[in-house]
């Protein structure tokens, strides 16, 4: 069952499997439907020009002032001509004619279901909810398109065969995208035409919205994020492998990232954030060799917590957090915290580390260039001399900390071994 519900009012699919083979199904301001697949026994002509008229309804009702009245006021009685329309605002499309085997073209009845749900008064385009739908976009553009929307939910949708995007989210805010399935090519992994997956997946050009429990299994990016304070979550991205130029997460949003990434599963894909500033990674696992780039574009990056990940690889040297400085170095690096990871098969980076060494003589050097992200950065360092002598008492101090390396020398011969702490994070100084 399928279900389309408008201001607080829901066109029930009652179909089977409701299958849409369309260019996109859009919601907002305004509907750019272009054209619907053509399919053996299909009309295409008369299915452009019915949509073409949903189309033009919008057109006219978005220019059309629309005086509320008071909260006191009655809500207006339903249409006795409309067959559908219940006292609860549920529309049932098979009340207006639809074929609930899906047998036969249930275009007209859908679209009359949908032209009663929105009828009614409304405050713009809110409440939307798309449910239980398989949208095949039939490889002739994208899928769903939500434009300025508030309070939007996508539900145990199927998003397949779209060439540009599956989803995508302009403007507006609080699109919840939750339990659905997108893909390019339907397929369980392991494809061999994989290299050549293009298109996105889920492009949010929003603000304050939710991808909850979704899996990608075929695109060339899965998510594409250009907008402010959305979270991630329970996501499974296995799209593209890297080796093949994929991505799982992109964060379009230098300089004001703000965006969370929890509790998912990066499958032989990864993520990659331009100039993140407030960026938040943990709990997730990053299987087949998959890493984070931080991606310089002006040279900033600030307020990263990438913390109690899990890492698997197949020992090929691959860092599990890398810098992409091509264009420009970091220069402005404040507050980045990579640590509490687990490692199998790669190497571990973080902005935190401890070492110890065996000593014997009046200097010694602790190298951190192996695990530390940043080169030639070190604000913090803390260390600590254990000698088996007990009739000496060693002075020691810290003469240099460049180049990752921490020098430190003692006024006698010491034999034993030092331990060192050191953090690239700028510390609270007084």
């Amino acid at each position: 069952m399928g279900v389309f519900s408008f201001h607080k009012m829901m066109v029930v699919l009652g179909l089977l499997a409701c299958f849409i083979m369309a260019n996109h199904v859009e919601i907002g301001h305004s509907l750019h439907v272009e054209r619907l697949a053509s399919g053996g026994a299909r009309d295409r002509d008369s299915h452009v020009r019915k949509l073409q008229e949903f189309k033009s309804y919008f057109f006219r009702r978005e220019h059309t002032t629309v005086s509320l009245s008071s909260s006191s006021s009655p809500s207006p009685s339903p249409s006795p001509s409309s067959p559908g329309r219940t006292g609860s605002g549920v529309f049932p499309v098979t009340a207006y004619g639809a074929d609930p085997t899906g047998k036969t073209d249930s275009t007209d009845a859908i679209l009359e279901a949908i032209s009663d749900a929105v009828s009614g008064n409304g405050d713009g385009y809110e409440f939307i909810t798309l449910r239980d739908l398989m949208v095949d976009c039939n490889f002739k553009g994208g899928g769903i398109r939500l434009i300025d929307a508030l309070r939007t939910t996508i539900d145990n949708c199927y998003v397949a065969h779209f060439t540009t995007t599956g989803i995508l989210v302009q403007g507006g805010h609080e699109t919840y995208i939750r339990n659905s399935f997108l893909g390019q090519h339907i397929t369980a992994g392991g494809d061999p035409h994989e290299r050549n997956f293009t298109g996105t997946a889920i492009d949010l050009q929003g603000n304050d919205n939710a991808v909850t429990d979704v899996v990608i299994f075929s695109a060339e990016v899965g998510i594409a994020i250009s907008g402010q304070a959305n979270m991630i979550t329970g996501v499974h991205c296995y799209n593209k492998a890297n080796g093949f130029g994929g991505i799982g997460i992109l964060l379009k949003v230098p300089g004001i990232t703000q965006t969370r990434i929890v509790n998912s599963y990066f499958d032989y894909t990864g993520i990659v954030a331009e100039d993140p500033v407030q960026l938040h990674i943990s709990d997730c696992f990053f299987l087949g060799d998959s890493f984070i780039v931080l991606k310089s574009v002006r040279g900033v990056v600030n307020g990263i917590n990438i913390i109690n990940n899990m890492f698997s690889g197949s020992n090929k040297g691959i860092d599990i957090v890398q810098l992409d400085q091509t264009n420009e170095e970091f220069k402005e690096i404040g507050h980045v915290v990579v640590d509490k990871n687990n490692v199998n098969g790669m190497n571990l980076k973080a902005t935190i580390a401890k070492g110890v060494t065996r000593v014997n003589g009046t200097s010694w050097i602790v190298d951190f260039n192996e695990i530390l992200l940043f080169p030639r950065r070190i604000r913090f360092v803390q260390h600590a001399l254990l000698t088996g002598a007990s009739n000496s008492f060693p002075n020691t101090v810290l003469r240099n900390i460049s180049n990752n390396q921490v020098l430190i020398e003692s006024d006698t011969i010491v034999e034993g071994s030092v331990s060192v702490s050191v953090d690239q994070s700028p510390s609270i100084s007084s």
